[in-house]
């Protein structure tokens, strides 16, 4: 008697490749935020997530940073091309612009690119 694996490696490899796709459409870090909704969809693949909350409190891809130590930490970041980061900005739509404009001049300063996360219409 004999058994063959040839069928569980086949379902194996399906499970594997449906689980890289779906990990792919998940945004870490926005789950506390209210997007501001567009039609707009740009396709980027960001280097790090940076969320402000409405109570104006950052995080750094999910993990919670002080505004001083940001702009030390998005420094660090090394892409393989040696381009500078996307970053995607996942602002609270009923947060003041005040701290968007600060993180935006981080950005400047430094050239990174900045992908701004909104929802779908």
């Amino acid at each position: 008697m004999s058994f063959s694996m040839s069928g569980m490696t086949d379902i194996v490899f399906l499970l594997l490749i449906f689980f890289m796709i779906v990990s792919t459409l998940v945004v870490p870090g926005t789950s506390e935020v209210d997007l501001p909704h567009s039609n707009n969809q740009t396709v980027a693949n960001p280097n790090a997530y940076v969320t402000i909350t409405a109570s104006q409190s950052f995080a750094l891809d999910g993990m919670p940073i002080q505004l001083e130590e940001l702009e030390l930490r998005l420094k660090e970041i090394k892409t393989p091309d040696g381009q500078p980061p996307v970053i995607r900005l996942n602002a609270d739509e009923n947060l003041s612009m005040d701290q968007i404009f600060r993180f935006l001049e981080i950005a400047r300063r430094n050239k990174f690119k900045v992908i701004l996360g909104t929802r779908p219409l």
